[in-house]
């Protein structure tokens, strides 16, 4: 009874202001959404018009005059920061999902909109710098121009390439596959690094360090070195999805090299040499069913890699042609095992549903829409 009294000398029979209350519009929606929770009421009982209603009604009543000629004479203000705000979102959504290529185009839809804080500039630079990426990778992987064929099986459908400028220290190796598996589980392979020792038996250590997002992941790797009294070579690396399906029709991946451990180093780290990966990249490309096998996706590696010394390119191209076909059939064993419910990249898919679902959903959703010819091996 206190509080009702009260409540109506606020809002209505007081002698406030031209005898009508204390409070008006705002104030007095306010004053009883409080008076109706301390009544022991809910606040539901008064509907409030969202906050962003006093900035989009024409009606004087709702915006204070001061503020609205304030904002009209500045340029910004409230109308002008829900602008950057709303795109600021939106933007981050998208990179989050890896839709970094729509998140470009809706930038460059606004650039009349200038972010100020630094979060958000930090963003836009990311966001750009990642569909450059990812552009630059694709590119690659379809330009065999300076590169020269070390190892060509169509049976298998499988195919290496090895590139090496005399006097650089950068090797580069390509490869090309065709596996009888979907896409969601080959980026299983390759995102869920850390179990990549459980059946390669070239790996001597690796893990995941942590996943600054659903799409982006930083993993360490150490592998043996197949000839010479040479240390084990490790590799810290960033690596990030782009979800480019409506673009270009694939999945890509994108890694280079970190300095910037993220977690803890495992320990054969203190006894390797740190190579260097420079811009690189897996590309995925679903492909139609054929009898025997519902989903197919082509898969193209380029790596570009310093190993911290000097190797004769007859010597790497050799080795690639030795050691690549096996890793390409080790491979198929494990895609062949992902049918099994209890296999480790099974469980780990269904440990990160709000990655391997949504991509999934893509999938069907651009399956079920493509009408475009679907690639095959050079």
């Amino acid at each position: 009874g206190t509080i009702g009294g009260l409540t109506s000398k606020l809002v209505g029979r007081g002698e406030g202001r031209n005898g009508k209350g204390l409070f008006k519009g705002r104030k007095k929606r306010a004053a009883l959404v409080v008076a109706a929770a301390a009544a022991g009421g809910t606040a539901m009982a008064y509907k409030v018009p969202p906050f962003s209603k006093w900035f989009t009604e024409k009606s004087s009543e709702n915006v204070p005059k001061v503020r609205r000629n304030r904002t009209r004479k500045a340029g910004v203000g409230p109308i002008q920061k829900g602008k950057t705000g709303w795109l600021a979102k939106e933007v981050r959504s998208l990179d989050r999902r890896g839709q970094v290529f729509k998140a470009k185009a809706l930038l460059m839809a606004h650039k009349d909109i200038n972010f100020t804080h630094p979060d958000d500039i930090k963003l836009r630079e990311a966001v750009l710098q990642r569909a450059e990426d990812a552009l630059a990778v694709m590119r690659e992987i379809a330009d065999d121009s300076s590169w020269v064929k070390s190892y060509d099986n169509k049976a298998e459908q499988f195919q290496t390439l090895y590139r090496h400028r005399q006097g650089e220290a950068v090797h580069g190796i390509k490869m090309r596959a065709v596996f009888n598996a979907s896409a969601t589980d080959v980026l299983a392979v390759l995102r869920e690094f850390d179990l990549t020792k459980t059946w390669n038996g070239h790996m001597k250590g690796a893990a995941q360090l942590g996943f600054p997002s659903p799409v982006s992941v930083q993993a360490y790797g150490a592998g043996f070195m197949p000839w010479g009294p040479f240390k084990t070579r490790d590799v810290l690396f960033n690596g990030y999805g782009v979800d480019a399906l409506d673009e270009h029709g694939c999945i890509a991946l994108v890694f280079q090299s970190t300095k910037n451990p993220i977690g803890a180093l495992p320990s054969i780290s203190r006894h390797c040499v740190r190579a260097d990966f420079r811009r690189s990249g897996v590309v995925i490309e679903p492909l139609p069913p054929v009898p025997g096998a519902d989903t197919r996706v082509i898969t193209s590696l380029v790596l570009n890699g310093d190993p911290k010394m000097k190797v004769p390119g007859w010597l790497a191209s050799f080795g690639l042609k030795v050691f690549a076909p096996k890793v390409k059939r080790d491979t198929d064993e494990l895609l062949a095992e992902m049918k099994d419910p209890n296999c480790p990249y099974v469980l780990r898919q269904k440990q990160y549903p709000e990655l391997y679902e949504m991509l999934d959903l893509r999938l069907q959703e651009y399956q079920s829409r493509s009408s475009r010819a679907f690639p095959s091996v050079k």
